[in-house]
């Protein structure tokens, strides 16, 4: 599949998300879809973990958002997304969601797979990531992908929620 291009996944149990970098979708589509983003961000995180998803993501040329379209109806729903930071061959995947009503079929999975595709074609040498040490669903998808525990920091997230920084290193 080439750099930067759509991946989907069929399961017959859950709509077919469709994954695509926002910047490249549709400019007309692009309030809409940010609209859905800041809700599911405010359903799924707490609020002083919000992002505020607005037109200036598109503008700010070392962030990437993919974002998992949904089609439903005739109408493509936002599914999933990731935001990334790239940054001196280096990529922060700095926020992943999936919607709880798509949990459990694979989401997650293919948004991380899609991810360290892109990553790639970036000339990324690693990815790194910060994650709850509480969220062993997280930390599983991630271990899954290579991903391993480099670092630990107390109250990261707030008074007795440990961060742990998880890198996987990319072949050059």
């Amino acid at each position: 599949m080439p750099c930067g291009g759509a991946m989907g996944h069929h399961d017959s149990s859950c709509p077919t998300p469709i994954f695509h970098n926002l910047r490249r979708l549709p400019r007309p589509t692009a309030p809409r879809i940010l609209h859905e983003m800041r809700s599911l961000e405010g359903k799924v995180f707490a609020s002083h973990e919000v992002f505020h998803f607005d037109e200036k993501v598109l503008k700010q040329r070392n962030m990437e958002v993919i974002v998992g379209l949904s089609d439903r109806a005739g109408c493509s729903t936002v599914v999933a997304y990731a935001v990334v930071v790239k940054w001196n061959h280096r990529l922060l995947l700095h926020k992943i969601c999936v919607s709880p009503a798509a949990r459990g079929h694979g989401i997650g999975s293919l948004l991380v797979q899609k991810v360290i595709e892109d990553s790639k074609c970036w000339s990324c040498r690693a990815i790194e990531l910060w994650v709850d040490e509480a969220n062993h669903i997280a930390r599983g998808l991630y271990s899954k992908y290579g991903f391993v525990v480099q670092d630990t920091v107390n109250d990261y997230y707030s008074p007795g929620r440990n961060g742990l920084k998880m890198v996987q290193m990319l072949q050059s």
